[in-house]
């Protein structure tokens, strides 16, 4: 199994092209110019984001000009839409060589897709070279897990708002999971999330929940916190049938916007024996208390100022939350609103 994972990361790492700047002047533009080795008449179409640009293939040649303010992901195909050859583009001059590829479709009948050979000009392509490099001479060695997480340790603190970091973390952690939940988590930590792929980061937060010890079917953690009257709660005191712990903050915009669905789900189950438990992270104590107050939650209301309970259960990101059973059984990660209701109403069907 070991080797079948790391033989895919490997397909992974030899053929995605990527190439991006470490940080774009915004002065700057990028030109790609591309030479087709194969015969073709017609159109190579560039996407990312919302932009679909396209070239006119002559005697071989296209070339795309344009500028982006920071590294993206983006595609070449030889059809609008269509997703291609991927690689990153930054503000520089960058040189392709491609061709085209034959491909068998379901229906067996032969398609074309391009295909990226090689790449110059592109910061991008080095690190990819030699990660690449380094994972060839170190895979087969005893030691590799713990090398492989000093590398990508010092490769992610040197590029954190690099999307390649992002995406190579991703493939380690699904692909080649060696790393403990402590060293995913240390990882992700030193990403710039905010120029990430969300795919990639959805991969990585949910490879790290997988880790953890707080997942479905596992006791949830016992902890007492304060509430806004200053009173001590312990958490196994507040269990229902049903009991959804929230995390969140009155900073947190998704958050705030969460808040009004809870108070109508809580509304909707009254009947039912399901209660919700709120836990902040805000460090501001007064402005907790006027979102509390504002946002009408009439619930158990507690305080984690220093994020003690949010970190020891590895929660990455807020709103989150977990549905527990009345014996601290977690039942659903994060679960939707309609979720909950379906679950809840369906035990007391019964």
């Amino acid at each position: 199994m070991k080797q079948s994972l790391t033989l895919i990361l490997l397909i992974i790492l030899t053929s995605c092209k990527e190439n991006s700047n470490k940080e774009s002047d915004p002065t700057e533009s990028y030109t790609i110019s591309g030479n087709l080795r194969d015969k073709y008449n017609g159109y190579i179409y560039l996407m990312y984001g919302d932009v679909i640009d396209s070239s006119r293939v002559t005697d071989g040649t296209f070339e795309f000009q344009g500028k982006v303010e920071d590294t993206v992901s983006a595609f070449l195909s030889l059809e609008s839409g269509k997703s291609g050859a991927n690689f990153y583009i930054e503000n520089s001059q960058i040189k392709l060589k491609c061709a085209i590829k034959q491909t068998p479709d379901s229906n067996r009948i032969s398609g074309q897709n391009l295909e990226i050979k090689n790449i110059q000009g592109s910061y991008s392509e080095e690190i990819r070279k030699d990660y690449s490099l380094f994972y060839q001479n170190n895979k087969d060695k005893d030691s590799f897990p713990n090398l492989l997480y000093q590398k990508l340790s010092a490769l992610i603190e040197e590029n954190r708002s690099h999307p390649f970091s992002g995406g190579i973390l991703a493939g380690n952690a699904v692909m080649n999971p060696v790393f403990s939940k402590e060293q995913l988590v240390d990882l992700f930590s030193k990403l710039d999330t905010t120029r990430m792929e969300n795919s990639d980061l959805s991969l990585i937060k949910r490879s790290i929940v997988n880790l953890s010890a707080y997942r479905v079917g596992k006791p949830f953690l016992d902890f007492k916190l304060y509430d806004q009257k200053k009173k001590e709660v312990d958490i196994n005191t507040t269990y229902a049938a049903f009991t959804l712990v929230d995390f969140w903050a009155s900073w947190c915009v998704p958050c705030r916007k969460a808040n009004p669905e809870l108070v109508k789900l809580k509304n909707e189950l009254q009947n039912n024996d399901f209660e919700i438990v709120s836990v902040s992270i805000d460090e501001n104590k007064e402005k907790w208390l006027k979102a509390i107050e504002k946002d009408s939650l009439n619930w158990t209301n507690l305080i984690d100022p220093n994020q003690n309970v949010y970190k020891e259960l590895d929660i990455v990101g807020i709103p989150y939350s977990f549905l527990i059973n009345q014996n601290g059984v977690i039942l659903k990660l994060n679960p939707t609103i309609t979720e909950i209701s379906n679950i809840v109403k369906g035990k007391a069907s019964r």
